[in-house]
């Protein structure tokens, strides 16, 4: 037998291997999305599920998505997400409007409307033989960018409440500030709109942008997943640090900075500086009058508010004043 028979039947044999595990790993996912459908009370449903992609791709397309998670119920008008066989630690989703979400337990009911809306998803692992089995990975990137976003209360008719022209979010792993012998990680947390319209509070074309940090996460994702993931996050010292959050609408503005964490009874401690031009009149009756100067602070010279927002001990102080409790998160 020459070579040449042998290199035919060596690709052959490469192949059906190929075709073999591609349709196994297609069939294990149909598999596990049917049973992640069983459950009525957390459990996502397609009216139709395609896998298609043979053989260099996996392209999944679930059309009429059902979603529940207790008394939450979203539907998504489509669900389309990608994966390339030999890049398999980078996903693109895409998802057709609208998107619907109604709660039981209250009530309510709200519709998401966009243009497009594209999420990728893209992990690493330390240890590349160990994350064959499912071990070690952590986010590396998660972006989130969509056109034309609309959020509308479909309750009685269909009310806007909120709008923009563009949202993009990305959460990026902070890799400088990994520590693999303590098993955590830390992540840099972006957000943008433009153009924001909100009739309620009169707001036409704001600008809302955030910048983030959060340390002390697991840098194994199958962590997150568990029931006691906020105390391992409160007992590894993790921290919420508030870069900047800022919020403008024509000459009027909102800027917030701070760090929040949780102290040994899980509640919410920390401290916020919150700057405000436009916000105390904006905010109407849902604050007392008497109010407004204790929450959002004295007013300067050129109209500007600013307030430190204390958390400890389960209350919140407006400088030295208690004006909230804070109930444990766990």
């Amino acid at each position: 037998m020459n070579r040449f028979v042998w290199l035919g039947l060596v690709v052959l044999v490469v192949a059906g291997l190929w075709t073999g595990g591609w349709f196994y790993a297609a069939g294990e996912t149909r598999n596990a999305l049917n049973t992640l459908g069983a459950n009525p009370e957390a459990g996502m449903t397609c009216e139709t599920l395609d896998i298609t992609g043979f053989p260099f791709r996996f392209d999944l397309a679930c059309t009429g998505a059902t979603i529940v998670d207790g008394d939450i119920t979203v539907t998504v008008a489509g669900i389309k997400g990608s994966v390339l066989v030999y890049n398999p630690t980078h996903a693109v989703i895409s998802a057709q409007a609208p998107i619907g979400i109604s709660d039981a337990f209250t009530g309510s009911q709200r519709r998401i409307d966009f243009q497009s809306a594209e999420a990728s998803i893209r992990l690493e692992a330390a240890d590349p033989l160990l994350g064959l089995t499912g071990e070690g990975w952590r986010l590396a990137r998660a972006s989130l960018v969509a056109e034309q976003p609309r959020w509308s209360d479909t309750l009685a008719g269909e009310t806007l409440i909120g709008s923009a022209s563009h949202l993009e979010a990305h959460l990026i792993d902070m890799p400088e500030r990994h520590e693999p012998e303590r098993g955590l990680s830390a992540l840099a947390a972006y957000a943008r709109l433009d153009d924001v319209q909100a009739p309620a509070f009169e707001i036409a074309g704001g600008e809302v942008s955030l910048e983030a940090e959060l340390s002390g996460l697991p840098d194994d994702l199958r962590a997150f997943a568990t029931p006691d993931a906020v105390q391992r996050w409160r007992d590894a010292g993790g921290q919420l640090k508030l870069v900047r959050l800022e919020g403008t609408a024509g000459e009027e503005f909102v800027r917030s900075n701070g760090t929040l964490a949780l102290d040994s009874a899980a509640r919410v401690e920390g401290q916020i500086q919150l700057t405000s031009k436009g916000l105390v009149e904006r905010t109407g009756t849902l604050i007392p009058e008497d109010w407004k100067g204790v929450l959002l602070g004295a007013q300067a010279a050129d109209g500007s508010y600013s307030q430190t927002l204390n958390l400890r001990g389960g209350f919140i102080f407006a400088g030295l004043m208690p004006v909230g409790q804070l109930a444990p998160l766990f």
